[in-house]
């Protein structure tokens, strides 16, 4: 089936594919239209002619032509197979099966079940596995019950052991590939184990079907997990790891989403029995549709870092938009993650999950405890800090008693917290907004600086992005995921001559990030553009995003700094006063 897809995509332009259902226009490397999955006067719908891809800013549509085909003509992945084949002048044979796809998924679950019980042989029972076993039972104090009842297995770090294996059970190459645990070689002919040397934590259906497969690296290889691709059987954004074993407790205490598949393990394993996770992916629609089935209750487990709590605002939004009641349970300092805190503190651990408090109340603590809430600059901080939270407060009932409550706490008129609290519903500041004008060039105040920037980069000349990122650092990204992809894509372009090819770049990351980068690469730029060729006026504008990130990250750093000299002028150390005051002096400097 791989070969036919991939015949299919190189006769098929997706841009030809989506121009016959509705008209496409170019603008700047990429394409764009009127949506034609919702009702919308102005485009936000775009096409990437380099990735192959389509994405709706305005309804969230996206993917490729043969998810196009189906959305658009409502079939599902074998019919659009078949319009797609024959546009393309591409002959199904009938020996694949194509007309019976439950045939196709009996084998993918046939072959997934027997390679579970490879890895899990190879980790109990083979000297290939026992460093993967001292890894789950030594480091991760994870019991040999929960291994088998979690059917963790470990998968050899050879080319492909799995391959010879499942091909002397008569299975086939293409078999494999579809079902995900082999992929083709990179050099040559054949194909290879997907998972090699890693500990391999199956995806459990909730009828207990092995849906994919996460892999855990043991080798500090890139990436540190490796997770099953789609599938026909596996679809990242409707799967929760852990749902088949905790979904009757949900059903009664609610849902607990902590980070990854070792902490519900190991909460599983110290009796609680109501924790799930995502995997490969953030938190979608689907999961909390999914969710929705058994429970209206959600507690989000974070560390103690708000800057991680910071990340899964929108997550926190999603739910709420959805009416579930949002609590969050916060993991103390030390502990870098449930998993941890319960090797350490299994009592703590357990009390922290039973006494959530409510999401919004948490925000309030948190911003009160960083700032002085008795002047008038800690009342200002304190509202800059809330009014992108609370003004996204969705119920009207919820919104009222909180703004009622900032009012009360910071002793201020309740009409001052409404106003500021409706002006911020008004703003766009999340990292992907809906744009109501998406066909034409929207002003830079109403971007998002850090992706913008990323956008900017990916589509600028290489010589120009060598010459921004050298004014530019890492930490200068508040968004983790943001600062990562520019540290890869500092290395990337650091010896390179030609332009930036942006499909390659986006093949060195996993699903999540890969998906960003062709989202920010898919931003819409400059309407009028009708050649490859990087405009002046952007070239200004890149300019200017760079000039704003830099100043937005020197006033954060003499934020800090501030705080650090009350401090020192509090303690009266002379010579820490004497360093940041100089420090302070310097910084500020750069900003004129």
């Amino acid at each position: 089936m791989e070969d036919i897809v991939t015949q299919i995509k190189q006769k098929l332009d997706i841009v030809d594919v989506i121009n016959s259902y509705v008209s496409v226009k170019k603008s700047g490397r990429n394409y764009k239209a009127v949506c034609p999955f919702h009702n919308e006067k102005t485009p936000s719908f775009m096409v990437s002619q380099e990735l192959q891809i389509y994405k709706c800013f305005g309804c969230g549509a996206a993917g490729d032509m043969f998810n196009f085909v189906q959305a658009i003509e409502g079939v599902d992945f074998p019919r659009s197979l078949e319009i797609l084949a024959d546009r393309a002048g591409v002959k199904i044979p009938k020996s694949e099966g194509f007309d019976n796809q439950n045939q196709i998924k009996k084998k993918i679950f046939q072959i997934n079940e027997i390679s579970t019980k490879f890895y899990q042989y190879v980790l109990l029972n083979q000297k290939a596995g026992k460093k993967a076993l001292d890894y789950l039972l030594k480091e991760r104090k994870i019991s040999e019950k929960s291994i088998k009842d979690f059917r963790l297995g470990y998968a050899p770090d050879s080319w492909d052991t799995l391959t010879k294996f499942l091909r002397s059970k008569g299975f086939k190459d293409e078999d494999l590939i579809l079902s995900g645990v082999a992929v083709k070689r990179n050099v040559g002919e054949g194909i290879i184990d997907k998972f090699r040397g890693r500990v391999v934590f199956p995806f459990v259906g909730v009828d207990e079907k092995i849906l994919g497969f996460t892999g855990r690296t043991l080798f500090n290889r890139e990436p540190k997990y490796l997770n099953t691709g789609e599938t026909p059987v596996f679809h990242k954004s409707f799967f929760l790891f852990g749902l088949n074993k905790s979904r009757l407790n949900i059903k009664k205490e609610g849902a607990v989403f902590v980070e990854g598949q070792t902490d519900v393990i190991s909460a599983y394993q110290n009796g609680v029995g109501n924790v799930i996770c995502v995997s490969g992916t953030s938190l979608t629609d689907n999961q909390l549709d999914i969710l929705s089935r058994y429970t209206q209750d959600i507690t989000f487990c974070f560390d103690s870092d708000f800057a991680g709590i910071e990340a899964s605002y929108r997550a926190i939004e999603m739910a709420g938009d959805k009416n579930f009641n949002v609590k969050i349970a916060v993991i103390p300092e030390p502990y870098k993650d449930l998993d941890e805190l319960f090797r350490n503190d299994p009592a703590r651990a357990k009390k922290i999950l039973k006494t959530p408090i409510p999401v919004y109340d948490f925000f309030l603590a948190t911003a009160l405890k960083r700032n002085n809430k008795e002047t008038a600059l800690g009342k200002k901080a304190i509202m800059e800090e809330l009014v992108p939270v609370f003004s996204k407060i969705s119920n009207p009932v919820v919104f009222e008693h909180y703004a009622k409550q900032l009012a009360s706490e910071l002793d201020i008129s309740e009409n001052t917290v409404f106003s500021m609290l409706e002006k911020g519903k008004s703003s766009k500041s999340e990292e992907f907004p809906e744009f109501e004008d998406f066909g034409q060039k929207f002003p830079l105040k109403d971007r998002k600086i850090e992706g913008y920037l990323i956008s900017l980069l990916l589509k600028s000349p290489v010589e120009k992005s060598k010459e921004i990122i050298k004014k530019i650092n890492k930490e200068d990204f508040l968004n983790e995921n943001l600062s990562e992809i520019f540290e890869k894509l500092e290395d990337y372009i650091k010896d390179r001559k030609s332009d930036i090819n942006v499909k390659a770049f986006t093949n060195k990351f996993e699903d999540e990030q890969k998906n960003l980068i062709s989202e920010l690469y898919m931003w819409d730029s400059e309407e009028d553009t009708e050649n490859n060729e990087f405009p002046k006026n952007l070239e200004k504008e890149l300019e200017e995003v760079a000039e704003r990130l830099k100043k937005d990250s020197i006033r954060k750093q003499l934020k800090k700094l501030s705080e650090s000299i009350k401090i020192a002028e509090i303690e009266k150390e002379e010579d820490e006063l004497e360093r940041l005051t100089k420090k302070f002096e310097k910084l500020s400097k750069s900003l004129l």
